[in-house]
């Protein structure tokens, strides 16, 4: 399996495979060490001489145009278009309008999983899913459309349930042991872990 991280800013984990530092992410990078395989973005949010710190460090470097139509992010993960998982770093909170855009971007690619310092938020398409609790609390469930859902290994489980887009109840349930058991029967849904 390929695995390309996507570094945005500040964390705490460890890359898997190639790595993409985007703007200030590609900062983070240099600065732990962190090999580099693009560096990519407009660069607004480092310093003119961190910029050309980042170009002389990372293999390749593409400055983007600031006036464009698609994010830091999104230009980021157009690269990551052969991998079959795509590790995203720091694209949770700071900015609210970036972090909703990447959202919406994992929830229609279910290579995608992003994490900060509190959630994993990953898409999981129709099946049975064996969901590892880790260090993480809480888990809570969004659909995108009606489905139905069963929840085994839970605090509150639920036995082929169909729910919709809206449905709160999904939210803030606990796997008692180390797995949970989802299964999705006729489509996806985004699955956020908490550990706070």
């Amino acid at each position: 399996m390929r695995t390309v991280t996507l570094v945005l800013g500040d964390f705490e984990g460890t890359v898997e495979g190639d790595v993409i530092g985007v703007d200030y992410g590609a900062l983070v990078c240099l600065n732990k060490g962190i090999p580099v395989m693009l560096a990519c973005g407009d660069f607004d949010s480092v310093s003119e001489d961190d910029f050309q710190r980042i170009k002389n460090y990372a293999e390749t470097t593409i400055r983007l145009n600031p006036i464009k139509d698609d994010t830091d992010f999104l230009f980021a993960y157009k690269q990551a278009g052969d991998y079959d998982e795509i590790i995203v770093y720091g694209g949770l909170g700071r900015r609210r309008d970036h972090e909703y855009s990447n959202v919406i971007t994992a929830m229609l690619d279910s290579r995608i999983t992003l994490y900060d310092g509190q959630n994993k938020i990953k898409r999981y398409d129709e099946g049975t899913h064996h969901i590892a609790k880790n260090d993480y609390y809480y888990l809570s469930v969004l659909v995108f459309e009606p489905i139905t859902i069963t929840l085994e290994g839970f605090k509150y489980p639920l036995n082929q349930r169909d729910v919709k887009f809206g449905d709160t109840y999904l939210t803030s349930n606990e796997i008692l042991d180390d797995i949970g058991v989802v299964t999705l029967q006729g489509g996806p849904a985004l699955i956020i872990q908490a550990n706070q």
